[in-house]
């Protein structure tokens, strides 16, 4: 089983419980054990293994399929040097055997009666140690092998990138939107191009884009001796880019922003997670003129820009 679930504050040291609660997802359960039920996970060079463990079972509409997808996600914490190729595969095979064996679990049932499938998973590995290399650990991806399921199961892997990146766009819009009256909503573009859904919660596939847009309704009072006089309320988008920053990156959001067609609300806020000094200076000296290039000259007075915080540069430099 991965750490104990009741510990998970402990284990995203800095994030907290906080990073699922973020997502807006539906917690059906925590720290549960269920039986195995696949004599396959108990052959071959696999250790026997008679249950499985489950640190957090979530749900959420998949906004494509119009389906409640359930989300099964382990939780790893250990020190650099403790994570590696092995251990990778062998987390990432534990997980799926987790919820081939969820799909079917009797202990289970009043949870996977609220999801109409059960076939994704998290699996979420934090080095603790300050010591995490991106290349490495990427390469350490390249070399994980994908056993076949006669039911496919969808396995995602978020490291010490994946947490510092969403926990910088989260504690940005919670900054940024204090008045709790404000409503903000996660875009999901149609790709048969019938529209657009908006959403509270944000889903996996998101997560893990380079580009994502939320509209936020903002409502503003007008007080006169402590009275609210009068209430208006205006929309504002939100573009969270985390691309490589370039020139051919702000092309590329720029283009994005216009065949989406949202060049009807009333602000733009493009926001920026830099990797280095130079991606800042670069946002800051030639973003907003490049944008304004791109757009018509009303919707041009309307662009701002932010930069995200990254705890890998200094705050001084992100501002």
């Amino acid at each position: 089983m991965g750490e104990n679930a009741k510990k998970i504050g402990d284990i995203l040291e800095g994030f907290g419980e906080r990073l699922f609660e973020r997502f807006g997802w539906t917690e059906l359960t925590r720290d549960r054990q269920i039986t195995c039920n696949k004599s396959s996970h108990k052959n071959g060079e696999r250790k026997s293994k008679r249950t499985h463990g489950i640190d957090i079972y979530h749900s959420y509409v998949d906004p494509y399929k119009k389906r409640n997808l359930g989300v099964i996600t382990e939780c790893k914490n250990y020190q650099w040097e403790s994570i590696n190729t092995s251990d990778l595969q062998r987390w990432f095979e534990q997980l799926q055997d987790t919820i081939e064996c969820a799909q079917s679990s009797a202990e289970l049932e009043e949870f996977n009666n609220k999801c109409d499938v059960i076939n994704t998973g998290v699996l979420l590995v934090h080095a603790n140690d300050g010591k995490y290399d991106e290349n490495k650990f990427r390469e350490y991806l390249s070399g994980l092998k994908y056993h076949k399921k006669r039911n496919p199961i969808n396995i995602f892997i978020a490291s010490n990138k994946e947490i510092e990146k969403w926990d910088s766009m989260f504690s940005y819009i919670e900054k940024y939107n204090m008045n709790t009256e404000n409503e903000l909503r996660f875009y999901n573009p149609n790709i048969l191009s019938s529209g657009i859904t908006k959403n509270k919660y944000i889903t996996l596939t998101q997560l893990y884009s380079d580009y994502i847009f939320a509209e936020n309704k903002v409502k503003v009072e007008e007080k006169r001796g402590g009275v609210v006089t009068k209430t208006s309320e205006y929309k504002e988008l939100f573009i969270f880019s985390f691309d490589k920053i370039s020139k051919d990156s702000f092309s590329y959001v720029c283009d994005m922003f216009k065949e989406l067609q949202l060049e009807n609300l009333d602000k733009y806020i493009f926001c920026f997670y830099p990797e280095t000094k130079e991606d800042i200076d670069l946002i800051e000296k030639e973003f907003i003129k490049y944008a304004k290039k791109e757009v018509s000259e009303k919707t041009g007075e309307k662009i701002d820009f932010h930069i995200l915080d990254n705890r890998r540069l200094s705050p001084v430099d992100t501002k």
